[in-house]
């Protein structure tokens, strides 16, 4: 579809939003309406945005389409209600939305709390941002009991050092947040963690099958320094050299310094530039990989970090601030 002949397309989009019942209890409805309209223009790959008004029965709606010349259109349809344009757009669902991810509207004060909670090295905000609307959408069918939400909970105050009622109640002064909008965080909470472990017990077997060499187990030794070291030097005579890190460790393949990954037992690499200084490593012993609990952990998190990164290059991203 050309630009030129979005027209009817565009009317006929206005035509659906007037007729949509703007009710709480209707949404599915209208969900499915709009669903309905967006099969016969599949190019515009339409998308229903509902926006309950405050302390109101009465709901919003705009339809998002794709723009052939780039970018997002948003039809709306205001009612001649007597309400200000002003007043009715500081409520509108835009105004206080940082995204919409496959549907999934995020708010400004949504996507603070979770960033409180995201730590992945690599990956900018928005990113991140992006993984996690994806997981919660993922996750959003799962079934949760009151011991997954209070162990979700439980678990949430311990990486938060919230170990005592009145540092909890401080916290949720200090975010503005009830016990109740609380307790429906950690419910979501419990519900992308019983997602995250099933996806991850699912994925793991075919990973590790791909990816055997990155789950041997090693046992290896290796210095960073400014100054190449030589292989010789790691056997402890290193006691005059200051400006050096030294590391043993046992590992999965995977983990050590790329230089390392593919060196055979009782085999040493280096010294090799790496990351702007020098690598020089041993492998005392090595053992391939099996299907152990703990190798399959260690498959099925990596499998879904993947399956994860995938997922958002496909989703449908819509950015409200820029």
């Amino acid at each position: 579809m050309t630009q030129s002949s979005l027209g009817p397309a565009l009317e006929s989009g206005v035509s659906l939003l007037r007729g949509l019942t703007r009710r709480r209890s209707a949404v599915e409805e209208a969900r499915r309406a709009a669903a309905d309209w967006a099969r016969s223009y599949p190019a515009l790959a339409a998308q229903l945005v509902s926006n309950p008004r405050p302390g109101s029965p009465v709901v919003d709606y705009d339809l998002l389409i794709d723009d052939p010349a780039g970018g997002t259109i948003m039809l709306g349809v205001q009612p001649d209600d007597g309400t200000s344009w002003l007043v009715d757009h500081s409520t509108h669902w835009a105004a206080g939305n940082l995204l919409t991810v496959d549907g999934m509207q995020i708010s400004m004060p949504e996507a603070m709390l979770m960033l409180r909670s995201l730590t992945r090295a690599g990956l900018s905000p928005q990113e991140e941002l992006v993984r996690f609307c994806v997981l919660r959408n993922a996750a959003a069918g799962e079934e949760v009991a009151p011991d997954d939400v209070q162990a979700a909970a439980d678990g949430f105050r311990r990486r938060h050092g919230l170990t005592g009622r009145e540092a909890m109640l401080k916290w949720l002064e200090r975010m503005g947040m009830s016990a109740e909008a609380f307790h429906d965080h950690m419910t979501t909470n419990a519900k992308d963690d019983r997602f995250r472990a099933r996806k991850r017990a699912e994925l793991a077997p075919e990973y590790l099958a791909r990816h055997r060499d990155r789950f041997a187990r090693v046992w290896a030794a290796w210095v960073v320094s400014e100054e190449p070291v030589e292989v010789a030097e790691l056997d402890g005579s290193l006691d005059d050299r200051w400006e050096v890190r030294l590391n043993r460790a046992r590992a999965w393949s995977g983990e050590l310094p790329e230089p390392l990954r593919a060196v055979p037992a009782g085999g040493c690499a280096g010294p090799v530039p790496f990351e702007g200084r020098f690598l020089t490593g041993s492998v005392h012993k090595r053992e391939e990989a099996v299907a152990d609990a703990d190798t399959l952990a260690a498959a099925g998190t990596a499998a879904f970090e993947e399956w994860l990164a995938d997922a958002a290059e496909r989703a449908r991203v819509t950015w409200h601030w820029l």
